[in-house]
């Protein structure tokens, strides 16, 4: 029964059967060298996923002592002591669902790169607790830094004879020609189903690259260039969806992506421009002999989402939601309704001492040579402690580790508009722009005047400001908010308290370079499948645009860390509750995404 329990817990991710042990693992050879697995459990949460015993009996037989394990839970999600594989493990956390702080990935990469260098015996153990995002972000961000381009395993590892077969036959039915119509475009400019959004997104972000820094010098000049970008990366990929994921049913279907989480996959791609040396100057261009420099500013004036009008039933079972919240004492002091006007953005980003920490090992640990997969040699200890000794601590892990410092949302009747297109029928738009305190309450009392039993526990809203930048750029009107181009941003819109889905981008990828003293702007625009958990009610978005324009080079100087203490802003505090994301995916029938996004949500 157990068995069965784990295997519907897997997936579609592929199973790995030991019939010399007699055990099945939620586990997969990324190559001979990566191994990516399931949560080791305990308890309960052993009879759905790996019992630790049964990954530590595979990991001691067939690798003795020659394994490495990395792990990527946070504390307060799952832990276990280093002794469970006798010290083996190092710990890079980050919350399950999301993208990581970018410094993350060259530290595992250059370690992982450093033990599997010691013998060609030794593998590198990847988990997380599904074994699939997390880890497969891990297990890529090396296998794009290694010299030698990856292959998949030259053992069939836990294959049946029945799964051999089901190999062969794709192999033939890969071989034959395509239909032609399968070349025909998209006549509604729509993402077709199989189709994927990042690799397009690979694609025009690569050839915009190349046009804007044809003219410019770089460091990439007086270094060596690794091939393709894209086509590395895309390859990397897919060796670890074909091995990560389960066989198709039919030959003639695809794998399940292996990283499918679209803001992991951006990340992927920031990775592999920085290790092409083709990331925005100054990006991480600090050397030995070139003192740090301020990360420049950009600031975000608005965010445009187009979705498509709710039906009735939506705009009502929305509706429903928010007042069960609010009558429930669930709110957060957050906006409550189901119109589409109440649409808003949350911005958040890591801690920032945690990034700085992360940032900083990642310029002590990298190599003298430029290689950023490479780690420099005796970079063990910084100041008498290891990386190790700071992740044993959980000082950046046993709470949140994403803080929210601004709220964008609707402020002027001009901000809001509907259209038919024939294309893509009733479309609403909707102008995000930065909120101090005293907009947010006011657009909140206006929310609360449009229901007709408001709550009575919705009605205290604490002041907050607009941004952590506010007090230093003193910004007016639609000014925007200010934000670290060098720093990870996640935007995650709601729909009153129904969580509707949210991305992860770094604005200096997706800028102008170089920037100049006069203005400069940019417009990164996502389709919903290139928005984290965009199901339920936002299924209905068609595409959100940020604008982002280069703030001058004086306010370099600014830094967010001493800004933010002084801030009033009540952060996640304030944020809506989990209830709105559970029932939100409820609301267009995807129940098999519900817990996957409720906990995306929380996390």
């Amino acid at each position: 029964m157990s068995s069965l329990v784990r295997r519907l817990v897997s997936g579609s991710k592929a199973r790995y059967k030991d019939e010399e042990l007699d055990l099945e693992l939620d586990l997969a050879y990324i190559t001979d060298q990566i191994i990516v697995m399931g949560y080791p459990a305990t308890g309960i949460e052993g009879l759905y996923r790996n019992r630790r015993e049964d990954a530590k009996k595979f990991l001691d037989y067939h690798h003795g002592k020659n394994y490495w394990v990395f792990n990527f839970c946070p504390i307060k999600e799952n832990y276990y002591p280093e002794s469970v594989f006798e010290g083996r493990v190092s710990r890079y956390p980050f919350p399950d669902h999301h993208a990581p702080p970018l410094a993350i990935l060259p530290l595992v990469a250059r370690e992982i790169r450093l033990w599997l260098d010691g013998s060609p015996d030794r593998v590198a153990v990847l988990h997380c607790k599904a074994g699939k995002g997390r880890s497969g972000t891990m297990a890529c961000a090396y296998l794009l830094s290694v010299d030698i381009g990856p292959s998949r395993p030259s053992v069939n590892h836990g294959v049946t004879e029945k799964e051999r077969a089901k190999s062969r036959a794709e192999q033939v039915m890969n071989s034959m020609p395509e239909d032609e119509a399968a070349d025909v475009a998209n006549p509604n400019g729509q993402t077709l189903e199989g189709d994927d959004p990042i690799k397009r997104e690979i694609t025009s972000e690569d050839n915009e690259a190349a046009g804007q820094r044809s003219g410019m010098k770089s460091e990439a000049e007086s270094k060596p260039a690794r091939k393709d970008t894209g086509d590395s990366l895309n390859q990397v990929l897919e060796l670890h969806t074909t091995r990560r994921m389960k066989r198709p049913s039919s030959p003639s279907k695809k794998h399940k992506q292996g990283v499918s989480i679209p803001s992991q996959r951006r990340w992927l791609y920031y990775w592999s421009l920085v290790l092409a040396h083709q990331a925005p100057p100054d990006f991480w261009s600090t050397g030995p002999d070139m003192p740090i420099r301020p990360s420049p500013k950009v600031r975000l004036t608005h965010i445009k989402v187009r979705m498509r009008e709710l039906s009735g039933l939506k705009t009502s079972l929305a509706r429903a939601v928010n007042t069960l919240v609010d009558t429930a004492g669930l709110s957060r002091k957050v906006a409550t309704g189901g119109g589409p006007s109440q649409v808003w953005a949350s911005l958040a980003r890591y801690d920032d001492e945690f990034v700085e920490t992360l940032e900083e090992w990642e310029r002590f640990t990298r190599d003298e040579s430029g290689a950023m997969g490479v780690r420099r040699k005796d970079a063990d200890q910084m100041d008498g402690h290891t990386f190790a000794d700071l992740m044993k601590e959980g000082k950046f892990d046993r709470k949140k580790m994403i803080k929210s410092f601004a709220r964008m949302g609707t402020l002027r009747d001009e901000d809001f508009q509907r259209e038919d297109s024939e294309a893509e029928g009733k479309v609403e738009t909707l102008l995000l722009r930065p909120l101090t305190g005293d907009r947010w309450l006011s657009i909140r009392e206006n929310i609360e005047a449009e229901e007709k039993s408001p709550s009575e526990g919705a009605n205290n809203v604490e002041s907050e400001d607009t941004s952590i930048y506010d007090t230093t750029q003193a910004l007016k009107g639609d000014g925007g908010v200010v934000l670290d181009a060098h720093r990870e941003l996640r935007v995650k819109l709601y729909l009153g308290q129904v969580f509707m889905g949210w991305f992860w981008f770094i604005p200096a990828f997706h800028m102008p370079h170089p920037r100049s003293s006069g203005e400069q702007s940019a417009t990164l625009v996502l389709t919903r499948k290139e928005i984290d958990f965009a199901v339920g009610i936002g299924s209905n978005i068609i595409d959100v645009s940020m604008s982002i324009e280069w703030c001058p080079e004086r306010t370099d100087a600014f830094s967010p860390s001493t800004v933010q203490e002084g801030s009033e802003f009540k952060g996640d505090e304030d944020e809506p509750a989990d209830i709105g994301a559970t029932v939100g995916a409820a609301i267009s029938g995807e129940v098999k995404k519900m817990a996957e996004v409720k906990q995306a949500a929380i996390d």
